[in-house]
């Protein structure tokens, strides 16, 4: 296991990775929704692929706190939810207004994380990227758990076991159901941020050319094989590669980005990586309400685009300094 200095250590490349990833699902999806661009669409996949393997990385130093302290557990999950529920819930009943959806059946599948429990669970999807922070939400609520009864001297090789029992069931599994719901299904994909939690433990065995290489290979295998697996995606062994594939990939660019350190000796790219990374939640969360704000006004592709652009930095900007940063001064520290 890595020492206490190393797994406490901040990695502004993965703060630079973080802002890519959500700034890339919002100008994917702004494609996707707006002019239905297809590849534009699934590529945004691998943005939020992203986001799970940042996510088990980044917060390996908190679970391990529930691992040496049980009296953590609780105090885990209230920093979790402060984090992460207050803009949930105000961009719900913003976006749930717009639909005139707010208190139906439908709202509140969203509000307790349950619209991607089974495959059409939804009468109207009028929310469609919380599909993700519904699976990190149960995993941090379930995961946590299973710390709390490991033991401390053999929970990595235990996580390993789990990791791979989540990759068997999935393969068992997936010639049944639908390939949207393999990627989106809320149990389904705990595996992905496991793989994360896992990379903290062993990534410093890759230098940055194997990094490279690694990461050009793997784009570039997604490139080629992008065509065939779209056109197989109903085959259930693509289903299962596809999926694979993608965290495959995103572990290699988490890899790079860990080995880029050495570019943050400049002041001016850390500060704009500290910046896109506070912006990151509330623009993952609210650019779909801008979508549907500007998605019928009659201008050209690039005012619209700007008015776009300018409303996620300004609001994303706006909302860490007046409601997600106040309210993240009020969490608890751990024992």
């Amino acid at each position: 296991m890595p020492e206490t200095k190393e797994l406490n250590r901040h990695f502004y490349g993965l703060d630079l990775l973080r802002g890519i990833s959500g700034y890339g699902v919002a100008v994917c999806h702004f494609f996707a929704f707006i002019y239905q661009n297809e590849l534009l669409e699934y590529l945004s996949f691998i943005f939020v692929e992203f986001f799970f393997v940042l996510s088990g990385f980044v917060l390996v130093p908190q679970l391990l706190k529930v691992l040496d302290n049980k009296k953590n557990l609780i105090i885990f999950y209230q920093r979790r939810w402060l984090r992460t529920l207050p803009l949930f819930f105000i961009c719900l009943i913003i976006i749930s207004l717009m639909f005139d959806k707010f208190l139906t059946l439908d709202f509140f599948k969203y509000f307790f994380f349950l619209q991607d429990f089974l495959p059409n669970f939804l009468d109207v999807s009028y929310y469609p990227v919380v599909w993700s922070l519904s699976i990190e939400e149960f995993f941090y609520l379930i995961f946590p758990i299973f710390l709390f009864i490991t033991n401390k001297n053999d929970f990595l090789k235990k996580c390993l076991y789990l990791f791979l029992f989540l990759i068997f069931i999935k393969l068992f599994i997936i010639e049944y159901l639908d390939p949207y719901f393999i990627r989106t299904g809320t149990l389904l994909r705990f595996d992905a941020i496991l793989l994360g939690f896992l990379i903290r433990f062993f990534y410093s065995n890759l230098n940055l050319k194997q990094s490279v290489i690694f990461s050009i290979i793997t784009v570039y295998s997604y490139i080629l094989l992008q065509d065939f697996v779209l056109l197989n995606k109903d085959m259930f062994v693509i289903k299962f590669f596809f999926i694979i594939f993608l965290q495959l990939l995103s572990v290699s660019i988490l890899i790079l980005f860990l080995n880029l350190d050495f570019l943050f000796k400049n002041n001016f790219l850390k500060k704009i990586s500290v910046i896109v990374s506070k912006q990151t939640y509330s623009v993952y969360l609210t650019h779909m309400i801008f979508i549907y704000a500007l998605i019928d006004l009659n201008l050209d592709l690039f005012n619209k685009f700007t008015i776009y652009m300018f409303l996620l930095i300004a609001i994303s900007t706006i909302s860490y300094y007046f409601i997600e940063k106040p309210i993240l001064k009020t969490r608890p520290n751990y024992l």
